[in-house]
């Protein structure tokens, strides 16, 4: 799938279900979401968040609090809003406008004036200024390799020294032969993706969420050569049509150390 193809689907998911393409879930769903949903969607942000911070003050430095801080993919705003409580500022980036317009709305409802949201590109061209924190969470996955991995470098290079980054990828996947070619068939043929959702009662032309795989000894190498020394891995599972995707928390902080080994 195309860069072009893989953006198109977020705005399409930011125009007509925005809060589904954010936790695929049919509870987030446009016609099940009530308000209730919604605040209880909002709220798995804010558990989210406490729980990061809680990783991070445990390993890393317990009086962590970042004045500037950037969610990378932050679609709906389930993330930067939290954030926003925490820091001095949020940016939040994502390719699609209308998941943007989405994400503005909430945090008008919830009085957050300290948080700014932008549209993404490969080099992060509209992002002005250095960050102490650098997050995305279930993301990377949606964006094809070589793409992700010049954003991860981009992010990693925003943070300021002794900064922290908590980025999510995923790096296998848990399917046969068989689930794999069908996997690839609907990313390459729309024929056969439409077939499929109509099978699932969803509309045709619905596109499908694209997954992809990161090489785990690539990412660190770039951690390791941008001198960030210390790196803690949480590990994340999840199912996507009826088989597991393996993933990780990378939590790491900018903070050069010797790492030169002495026979």
């Amino acid at each position: 799938m195309s860069t072009k193809s893989s953006d198109k689907v977020w705005e399409y998911f930011g125009k007509n279900d925005p809060y589904y393409g954010v936790l695929t879930q049919e509870r987030y769903s446009r016609k099940a979401l009530t308000k209730t949903l919604k605040d209880e969607f909002l709220a798995t942000g804010e558990k989210y968040v406490s729980s990061v911070f809680a990783t991070i003050h445990e390993r890393f430095d317990p009086a962590f609090r970042p004045h500037r801080a950037l969610d990378f993919g932050c679609g709906v705003g389930r993330i930067a809003l939290p954030l926003a409580r925490i820091c001095d500022s949020v940016v939040g980036v994502d390719v699609s406008e209308s998941m943007l317009a989405v994400a503005q709305k909430n945090a008008a409802e919830e009085a957050l004036d300290n948080v700014t949201f932008v549209r993404g590109d490969d080099s992060l061209s509209r992002v002005s200024g250095r960050f102490e924190f650098v997050h995305s969470f279930i993301v990377f996955q949606h964006i094809p390799r070589k793409r992700g991995v010049r954003i991860f470098r981009q992010l990693v290079e925003l943070l300021e020294p002794d900064g922290v980054g908590v980025l999510h990828v995923t790096y296998a996947a848990n399917a046969s032969w068989l689930r794999k070619g069908v996997r690839a068939a609907r990313q390459r043929v729309p024929f056969v993706s439409g077939v499929l959702n109509v099978l699932k009662r969803k509309p045709f032309g619905e596109p499908r969420m694209q997954m992809n795989e990161y090489d785990l000894n690539e990412l660190i190498q770039l951690l390791h050569q941008l001198g960030c020394h210390d790196v803690h891995l949480r590990f994340t599972q999840t199912s996507v049509e009826g088989h597991p995707f393996y993933g990780v928390s990378l939590f790491f902080r900018k903070r050069t150390a010797n790492v030169t080994e002495f026979a």
